[in-house]
């Protein structure tokens, strides 16, 4: 890398190269502000040697990286505020503490996860399979500043299953999203042990991400979980409903606990997957009306006066 030209430089983005700890990282790096580095091979101590001779680094991504098995970032010295460390699948254990962090998001699968001393921790997004849930949440409790959390997981059969029956309180939690892939009429009432968890709630915000396929046409009878009172809770968007029984249980439940909530906004699924025969379906995606009628059918009219209703 050339010295004058590296110096000069504010942002960086680095694809497909390999990373050789012999390369001075204290010449070329001392303005730099942000960096990508996407499919590079590279080991935690490269990036412990990059982050100490990157005085003004604000932002690192880690998109693809090879042979990254350990991730440590820390220190009081580190200027960085915004980490997001996606799709590094060899990656075994992540280790961030004693800094300024603000913002991390992490995607991939499990790697063993240590957070601590985070006073400035604004915003966490986590996406991976369903243990997320289990096993990184705990440990966001003792994050002071937490405000925005976003989850986004797998949801079908049998991963459900693997949902806790208790979270500890997140109680700086202000803002949820869950975003949620899944198949057929599975409840999602399970997931409410998330929302229970953050007690402070304001807004929360649930997404389907393929919620495509039609209800049962037999029908099955509507479950209903009793949850505590959820006193700040004032604004629900839910995106991609359906109409399915297991979407209107998680409005109703809701509707039924959030007691200060004042507006429900729900955005219809407007694709299905058409049908072809026997059951099977041709896998072609169609524009269907069915969801928002039934959104219309099964809400309108039906929710306390002092909740306004917006249907998409």
């Amino acid at each position: 890398m050339d010295a004058d030209v590296g110096c000069l430089q504010q942002s960086s983005d680095l694809r497909k190269v390999g990373l050789s700890p012999s390369i001075p990282w204290h010449v070329g790096f001392r303005y730099l502000e942000e960096l990508h580095l996407k499919r590079v091979i590279v080991d935690g101590k490269l990036i412990e040697q990059l982050l100490a001779n990157s005085p003004v680094l604000e932002r690192l991504t880690l998109d693809d990286a090879r042979t990254l098995n350990r991730l440590r970032v820390a220190g009081q010295s580190l200027k960085l505020k915004y980490l997001c460390v996606a799709c590094c699948f060899d990656l075994e254990c992540i280790e961030i503490c004693d800094m300024d962090l603000v913002s991390f998001t992490f995607v991939g699968l499990y790697s063993l996860l240590s957070m601590d001393k985070l006073p400035q921790l604004h915003e966490v997004s986590l996406s991976g399979c369903i243990s997320i849930v289990r096993n990184y949440l705990p440990q966001l409790s003792s994050l002071p500043c937490l405000q925005i959390l976003e989850l986004e997981f797998d949801y079908s059969h049998p991963a459900h299953l693997a949902i806790p029956s208790h979270l500890p309180k997140l109680t700086s939690v202000k803002q949820l999203k869950l975003r949620v892939g899944g198949s057929g009429d599975i409840s999602l009432l399970p997931l409410t042990i998330v929302i229970k968890a953050c007690p402070y709630l304001r807004s929360f915000v649930f997404e389907l991400t393929n919620p495509w396929w039609k209800p049962n046409e037999k029908g099955r009878e509507l479950e209903r979980v009793v949850g505590p009172v959820h006193q700040y809770l004032k604004e629900v968007e839910f995106y991609n409903y359906y109409g399915r029984p297991c979407d209107y249980e998680l409005v109703n439940y809701l509707v039924e606990n959030a007691i200060a909530l004042e507006k429900l906004m729900v955005n219809p699924c407007d694709l299905a997957l058409e049908p072809y025969d026997k059951g099977y379906f041709s896998g072609r995606m169609i524009k269907v009306k069915e969801p928002r009628e039934r959104a219309v059918q099964q809400l309108k009219g039906k929710l306390p006066s002092k909740i306004e209703l917006v249907i998409t």
